[in-house]
């Protein structure tokens, strides 16, 4: 599946009325997924998380994300089927534990919309700190001219950034939210991109910035930015 971006549009749990409280930002290459969602009333973390994305079935398309990282500790697999709408957008439909609903386990629909790439290198990944840690890890993610970058410590406590490249060629931090401080940013460092990137590959052991990651998704998106 190629590389993407999307963002969500509304969030209903059945059978409330939809509504959508935050800005968020999904980045989905080969097998793996970032998810950032932070709230529009005071720009804190709604939920954050990163791991792995499984294929169940394409027709209709189910997926499955396994969280190596979760702003909202530690939980199970979830589980989402979707299915395109008259407008070109996505709903997503499945059920799971609801908060403000005591945690019970509640139907939900979500309406997705892919979003245009934003001009940048053409190329797209997803990397993954090696340290091996039950409980914290760092992702890095880009998708040509966006940046995400997700840590989860071993308290728990959760970092994210998210950065753009603008007309100028320039980065613009979007979020930085929690300890930011050492959290990779491309922004603060002032480059274009991490050293070698362009010749990484899935499986590869790579340096950013003096730290090691594992390459978890790689793709050339030369086609798609034509």
């Amino acid at each position: 599946m190629a590389a993407r971006l999307s963002t969500r549009i509304s969030l209903r749990w059945v059978p409330d009325e939809p509504e959508e409280l935050t800005n968020t930002l999904v980045m989905n290459v080969g097998g793996y997924f970032m998810d950032l969602r932070v709230n529009k009333a005071d720009q804190s973390i709604d939920w954050a998380m990163a791991g792995e994305r499984q294929i169940l079935s394409k027709n209709p398309l189910k997926c499955r994300w396994i969280k190596a990282i979760d702003s909202l500790g530690p939980s199970d697999p979830d589980e989402g089927i979707f299915s395109p709408l008259p407008n070109g957008d996505d709903l997503e439909t499945g059920s799971m534990p609801c908060a403000h609903k005591n945690d019970a386990v509640t139907d939900y629909e979500e309406v997705w919309r892919k979003l245009d790439l934003v001009p940048g290198p053409k190329r797209a990944w997803i990397i993954q700190t090696v340290e091996d840690s039950s409980h914290g890890g760092t992702f890095l993610g880009r998708v040509a001219g966006s940046f995400m970058a997700l840590r989860q410590k071993d308290d728990l406590s959760f970092s994210v950034r998210s950065e753009s490249l603008d007309e100028n060629a320039q980065w613009n931090v979007i979020y930085a939210v929690g300890q930011v401080e050492g959290v990779p940013s491309f922004a603060e460092v002032g480059i274009s991109e991490f050293e070698g990137e362009e010749e990484w590959k899935e499986g590869n052991i790579v340096s950013v910035l003096g730290t090691k990651y594992v390459v978890r998704a790689f793709e050339d998106l030369s086609s798609e930015m034509v």
